[in-house]
């Protein structure tokens, strides 16, 4: 089988707290856990080796036309013009009960993030003032990624550019609730822990793939097909 590619939509819930840098940026900047729900339900202990770069959300005051295609063509720009080390993905959460398009933005190297903005002030893209009243809170975040998918067995697959993801496809669409409700299950149930998942799909010519991504370090690949099952069974 050949590898599969294109930009994949991945959602998830996150809890969602004001950046301690937001305030020298100027602009709102939320930051998330790297690696949230990385635990099982049943008492194991939180992963110890946590991620060590920023999950970082920056929110457009109104919307852009074209706000993906756009972010993609820019994320780019920084790569090759600014030489940034920044991973940027166009996303959607919900910010004070109201619908933000963001960039989500990936980083060990907060410092890289001024002269970016910067950049953006010259598109007169406005985004969200910072504002030190900002709460905890949770959210359902979507964003969209570049991601190259291997095929392993039986509808299982490895993402190429990251050793830690996989993706288990599913046979039909289904609302993010159900996705939680279902992983929970597994969590409360059997002996996985140490990861968290996504819902995760792919549009490709005369489809839409529907996939629950996994993350984990600590993941044994000839474990997989036993995890799809019970997903299988509630799906």
């Amino acid at each position: 089988m050949k590898n599969i590619e294109g930009y994949v939509c991945f959602a998830e819930r996150l809890d969602l707290a004001l950046a301690p840098f937001s305030v020298k940026n100027g602009v709102l900047i939320l930051e998330a856990d790297p690696e949230p729900g990385y635990f099982s339900k049943n008492g194991f202990p939180e992963n110890l080796a946590h991620a060590s770069d920023h999950h970082l959300y920056i929110l457009t005051k109104h919307p852009v036309t074209c706000f993906q295609d756009w972010v993609i063509q820019h994320s780019f720009t920084v790569r090759d013009e600014l030489k940034i080390n920044l991973h940027i993905s166009p996303g959607q959460l919900t910010f004070m009960n109201k619908q933000h398009n963001c960039l989500r933005i990936r980083t060990r190297e907060v410092e890289s993030i001024k002269p970016f903005l910067k950049d953006l002030e010259k598109l007169d893209v406005e985004f969200v003032k910072h504002s030190k009243h900002v709460r905890p809170y949770n959210s359902i975040v979507h964003f969209k990624k570049h991601a190259e998918l291997i095929p392993l067995e039986n509808s299982i697959y490895a993402d190429v550019n990251d050793k830690n993801r996989h993706f288990i496809k599913i046979q039909k669409s289904i609302e993010f609730e159900e996705f939680e409700n279902i992983v929970e299950k597994i969590k409360n149930n059997c002996g996985f822990n140490m990861f968290n998942t996504a819902y995760a799909t792919l549009p490709k010519r005369n489809e839409v793939m529907n996939f629950v991504a996994i993350y984990s370090k600590h993941c044994d690949e000839k474990r997989l097909p036993e995890f799809k099952s019970y997903i299988d069974k509630h799906i």
